[in-house]
């Protein structure tokens, strides 16, 4: 149980982390597009991963390799967000206008 704690201590603290990358890669509509992407991709892999799991699973006779599927799908997804390039121009605050 204690390990469990600890390992959603770690998943659970890098969410505030996550949901940050659209805006700060993307501005306006196009941020907006990003989240609602990121959610749709969310919720089809909550829908696929299980029939994956499953297939692999009867295919193999172990759940090891769906373990192993999912564990090099999250290291693919961590690989794209190291490999993007950042705009330090979105991160500056737009000048106030004149009042």
């Amino acid at each position: 149980m204690l390990a469990l704690t600890v390992a959603s201590f770690g998943v659970f603290s890098s969410l505030p982390v996550f949901w940050t990358l659209p805006a700060a890669f993307l501005s306006g509509s196009a941020a907006a597009a990003g989240i609602a992407i990121i959610n749709a991709l969310g919720n089809l892999s909550g829908f696929a991963g299980p029939y994956a799991m499953g297939w692999i699973k009867d295919a193999t006779g172990s759940f090891s390799g769906g373990l192993l599927l999912i564990a090099a799908v999250a290291v693919v997804a961590m690989v794209a967000v190291m490999l993007l390039r950042h705009d330090h121009a979105l991160e500056r605050a737009p000048p106030h206008p004149a009042e």
